[in-house]
């Protein structure tokens, strides 16, 4: 019997696949199905033409777990990739992990945006061990933070999901904070380009390429992935992808179904 829980369908014979979380390690440990694009992040991490990355896809396009999956990856948690492509072929060497998730941001004023992205960074600052003063702008407690992050810890992985959504929420709902949001975003991203020697990986994405945000013109390294073919199939499920995860739990259910019949039968003998 199939049932839907809390974003999880599950059915009784089946793994579970969810929509409803976007935590890599959340769906492992919850034996919850995931298909294994550590393929294409294995190509990205190991590449030595690009360490900045860009991808444009709609909402609801698997980037988030895309995201999540590099920051398990940096972390060097080697043990959640058990079976996975990359398992036996990368050194899972930990890094700190700056991890920056700016959907869902309700602006109410420009006041608010200035505090909810403090917030991010002291969160972030939290969660790394390090003391970040707050009296700063926010683009200095960024660079701050990546500074002795790196003073501390080595080299400074970021991870920035969903880059656009402030400007195209305040485009959309509060057209008057518009430019005020646009240039606090500006100030922010830009850090990353006096930080580049500090930074092992950078990875951004959004639905749009905002040509007016300094992150495009600031960072003339940054890799565009969003129509490279190569990377057509990394984020998401493909109907390859969905077919294979029917067919892979059908052979397990048939499987386990003969074990018991053979450990049935044989009981019988007894």
């Amino acid at each position: 019997m199939t049932r839907l829980e809390k974003g999880t369908l599950y059915n009784e014979d089946m793994r579970g696949i969810t929509t409803s979380s976007p935590v890599f390690e959340h769906l492992i440990q919850h034996n919850l199905t995931y298909v294994d694009k550590t393929k294409y992040i294995h190509s990205l991490v190991s590449s030595t033409q690009s360490s900045f990355y860009f991808v444009s896809r709609p909402r609801r396009w698997g980037k988030s777990l895309f995201c999540y999956t590099l920051e398990s990856l940096f972390k060097g948690a080697r043990d959640l990739f058990k079976g996975l492509y990359i398992y036996d072929k990368y050194d899972f060497k930990p890094y700190p992990v700056l991890h920056f998730d700016f959907n869902n941001l309700d602006l109410i004023s420009s006041s608010d945006a200035v505090k909810w992205l403090k917030g991010k960074l002291i969160l972030a600052a939290n969660e790394a061990g390090i003391d970040l003063n707050d009296s700063y702008s926010p683009s200095m407690m960024f660079e701050m933070l990546i500074e002795k992050l790196y003073r501390e810890q080595g080299e400074v992985v970021i991870i920035i999901d969903e880059y656009d959504s402030p400007v195209i929420s305040a485009a959309l709902n509060k057209p008057e904070l518009a430019d005020d949001i646009r240039s606090l975003f500006n100030s922010f991203y830009a850090t990353v380009k006096n930080k580049i020697s500090r930074i092992r990986f950078f990875f951004i994405t959004g639905v749009l390429r905002l040509s007016n945000l300094s992150i495009f013109s600031a960072l003339n390294n940054l890799k565009d992935l969003s129509m490279d073919p190569s990377f057509a199939s990394a984020f998401g499920y493909t109907r390859r992808n969905l077919m294979n995860i029917s067919a892979r739990e059908s052979m397990n259910i048939l499987l386990e179904q003969r074990k018991t019949k053979h450990q049935e039968t044989n009981s019988g003998k007894r």
